[in-house]
C-alpha cells in the first residue's frame, strides 16, 4: 500500500508539467495552411469511457461476475478474482495540415496502438496480453465535428483456459490455435458536440459519438485482412456520449462523466456497456490529459482470447489520454 501511495504521489507531483500544452512543433507554411510532419495534438478525441481506447492506463478491478472462473486451487483463494490492467499506449498524427486561420481545425493520418496485459490479482498470473492497433485518416472539419476513418487489428497472443491431464490454470501459451480471434476490419466514426450552437463556451461540455465497423474481405499493405474465428460475422457498432464540467481556475481541471456502449455480431450482437467518471486534467479536449476515474463495465470479456465470455466490474484507474 505504501508503494502504490508514493506511485501516485510521484506522479501527481509531476502532473503539472506532463499535462500542460507542449512547444509548437517544426510546422512549414503551403498557402493558407500550416503542415505538421508530426503532432501529439490530434483531430479526433479519445473515448473517455472506451474501455479499449488510446490511452496509457493503470487499473484495478474488483470483478463482480465473470465466465473464466480458472479451476486452480488459486482462484478459490481471497483476493485471487480481481484483475490488474496495465496498457501501454502509443498515438501519432503525421502531416496534419489546418488553416492558419484556426490551427485547431484540419485533416491528418492518425496512427495510433496498445497492449493491454490484464493480470489476476494475487499472484500477479498472465491472463492475456492482446495488440490492438489502426491507421487512418481524422478530420477537424468544424469546430462542432470530428472524423475518423481507419483500419483498425485486433488479436490476442497470450492466455485461454483448458484442461489437459494434470494441467487445470491458465497458462502462457495456448495449443489451439483455432478459436484466437483476430479482426482486421475498418471503422467509420464521427464525434458531435451539439452545444457548441449554443454560442457559450462555458456550457459546450457535451461530446456524443458513433462507430460503424465492418469487415471487408481482401488484403492491403498489412498483409491478408483476417475475420476469425467467425469470418461470417462482419458489423460492429459503437456510441456514447461524455460530459465535461471546468472549474473557475483553469489550472484546478474538471469533473468527466461519460458512458459507452457497444455490440459485435460475432456476440450476437449483445451491448456492452462502460461508464466511468472522475477527474481530469487539463482543460482542454485532444491533448494529452490524466485522468483519476472510477470504471463500471458489464459486457463481453476485455481480454479477446475470451471475447465469447461475459464480465462485469468496478475498476478504479489513473491514466493519460494521449
Amino acid at each position: 500500500m505504501k508503494k502504490i501511495i508514493f506511485v501516485l504521489l510521484a506522479l501527481l507531483s509531476i502532473l503539472p508539467v506532463l499535462c500542460q500544452k507542449t512547444k509548437p512543433r517544426v510546422s512549414y507554411s503551403v498557402g493558407s495552411w500550416d503542415v505538421q510532419i508530426v503532432s501529439f495534438d490530434h483531430l479526433y478525441p479519445v473515448y473517455l469511457a472506451d474501455p479499449q481506447g488510446v490511452r496509457f492506463e493503470v487499473s484495478a478491478r474488483n470483478i463482480l461476475y465473470d465466465d473464466m472462473d480458472f479451476q486452480d486451487p488459486a482462484n478459490q483463494a481471497k483476493g485471487y478474482k480481481g484483475r490488474k490492467l496495465i496498457n501501454p499506449a502509443a498515438r501519432f498524427s503525421f502531416l496534419k495540415f489546418s488553416p492558419k486561420s484556426n490551427p485547431r481545425l484540419g485533416i491528418s493520418l492518425d496512427l495510433g496502438a496498445i497492449a493491454p496485459v490484464i493480470l489476476r490479482s494475487g499472484n500477479h498470473d498472465l491472463i492475456s496480453l492482446d495488440g490492438i492497433g489502426y491507421y487512418g485518416i481524422a478530420a477537424h472539419p468544424t469546430e462542432w465535428l470530428s472524423l475518423h476513418f481507419i483500419k483498425h487489428h485486433i488479436s490476442a497472443h497470450v492466455g485461454d483456459e483448458f484442461s489437459s491431464g494434470m494441467v487445470s490454470s491458465p497458462v502462457d501459451f495456448d495449443p489451439n490455435f483455432t478459436p484466437m480471434p483476430v479482426l482486421d476490419d475498418f471503422v467509420a466514426a464521427a464525434a458531435f458536440r451539439p452545444l457548441w450552437f449554443l454560442k457559450m463556451p462555458q456550457w459546450d461540455i457535451l461530446q456524443l459519438y458513433g462507430d460503424f465497423g465492418f469487415f471487408y474481405p481482401g488484403k492491403d499493405m498489412m498483409g491478408i485482412r483476417q475475420n476469425k474465428p467467425h469470418p461470417e460475422a462482419w458489423f460492429s457498432f459503437q456510441g456514447g456520449a461524455e460530459l465535461e464540467y471546468y472549474f473557475a481556475n483553469i489550472k484546478l481541471g474538471g469533473l468527466y462523466t461519460a458512458i459507452n456502449v457497444s455490440a459485435y455480431q460475432m456476440n450476437a450482437y449483445a451491448p456492452n456497456i462502460s461508464i466511468t467518471g472522475g477527474y481530469i486534467l487539463p482543460q482542454e479536449r485532444d491533448l494529452r490529459r490524466f485522468r483519476l476515474g472510477l470504471n463500471y463495465y458489464n459486457g463481453r470479456s476485455l481480454s479477446n482470447q475470451y471475447f465469447n465470455r461475459k464480465e462485469r466490474f468496478i475498476a478504479i484507474y489513473f491514466g493519460f489520454d494521449i
